[in-house]
């Protein structure tokens, strides 16, 4: 979500969420036209749609919002344009169990970024010292298994006159990795 400046923050009555989903505007008065749209973000009180074709500010639209598999019918005004594609929605009317059904998915979204954020920080908390004990871990695991199992550094020979006086003289098949070079002739 991009950055929001603190007085636009503060106008907001909910908080929004990051969101992906589907949307059908029906401009209202109806034109019979359902355009589609994508969810950018939801709240208690909006979203915000990418949409085919710009809308004017104050227009009034009957939406439907699906979002993973629960769907809700509004009616929303057109508050912003964010660009060319992108319009922020407000409810103006929703029933009763389209409140509830959006009260339960924003909360559902806002547990969601509650982990991300705990995930994000405890990240950011591990220390440099810590970290590069875990790549050398790594480095002396990939040197254990290197030197247990020699033939992860080989490659099968694939000759075809050789298997069969390979497999007759009980040679291994396996030799020495070679790098692979491929001329190319950029000007030819």
């Amino acid at each position: 979500m991009p950055e929001r400046s603190n007085a636009e923050e503060e106008r907001r009555r909910s908080p929004r969420f990051t969101c992906g989903g589907q949307a059908k505007i029906n401009c209202l008065p109806s034109d019979g036209i359902i355009l589609p749209a994508t969810i950018r973000d939801l709240s208690l009180h909006g979203c915000c749609l990418d949409i085919p074709q710009p809308f004017d500010c104050g227009v009034r639209a009957e939406i439907i919002v699906r979002v993973n598999a629960a769907s809700f019918r509004a009616v929303g005004e057109v508050k912003a344009i964010r660009g060319r594609s992108g319009a922020g929605i407000e409810f103006v009317h929703l029933s009763a169990g389209g409140k509830d059904l959006l009260a339960d998915l924003v909360a559902q979204l806002a547990r969601l970024q509650a982990i991300m954020n705990q995930l994000k920080s405890a990240r950011r908390e591990m220390d440099a010292e810590s970290l590069r004990r875990q790549l050398e871990g790594g480095k002396l695991q990939a040197g254990v298994l290197s030197a247990r199992f020699p033939f992860l550094r080989t490659i099968l020979c694939v000759d075809s006159s050789e298997p069969d006086q390979a497999a007759s003289e009980g040679q291994d098949r396996i030799m020495e990795a070679q790098p692979l070079v491929i001329p190319v002739d950029l000007f030819g």
